[in-house]
């Protein structure tokens, strides 16, 4: 009777400990029916942060993904332009890149989250080599900039089966 209990007392936590993962059918599916509402850059980060908050990862992809699709060409000319970080004052002026290094972000700590650790290190390292200049927007009042916070993520995750 022992051995049973330790074996389905295994079974059990191997299932509470495996690693969830969301499948490109279920992206497409979720991309297929969500609401894009204006489908503006800033729309789609803001919903991608709430469906982060609910730990929607499918949502989360979907619209991060249409950000980078719609906006990302426009956001890697901005980063190109510049040769510092835009000051606070005028930040706004580079609305795509800021949204699509966010929507980056976002989508690299989804696929973290998800232990999806390749594709994290994709979106991190784009967001690092293409976007380094993006500032993302913090409620509480300040930009803080997503590539440094990616940077040091590449590294930890890049090599990590």
């Amino acid at each position: 009777m022992k051995p049973v209990c330790l074996s389905l007392a295994l079974a059990m936590l191997a299932v509470a400990c495996a690693t969830t993962s969301v499948t490109e059918q279920q992206i497409e599916a979720v991309a297929a029916a969500v609401d894009y509402g204006d489908s503006s850059s800033e729309t789609l980060a803001v919903k991608a942060w709430k469906a982060f908050d609910k730990k929607d990862y499918p949502e989360v992809l979907a619209y991060t993904r249409k950000c980078v699709d719609l906006y990302g060409e426009e956001g890697r000319k901005m980063n190109a332009e510049l040769s510092a970080f835009e000051p606070s004052s005028t930040a706004a002026t580079k609305w795509a890149l800021n949204d699509v290094g966010t929507c980056l972000f976002i989508m690299g700590s989804a696929y973290q989250d998800l232990e999806m650790y390749p594709e994290a290190v994709e979106a991190y390292r784009t967001l690092v080599n293409d976007y380094n200049y993006a500032q993302c927007w913090d409620p509480r009042g300040w930009y803080w900039r997503p590539a440094e916070v990616a940077a040091p993520r590449v590294e930890r995750y890049e090599y990590r089966p």
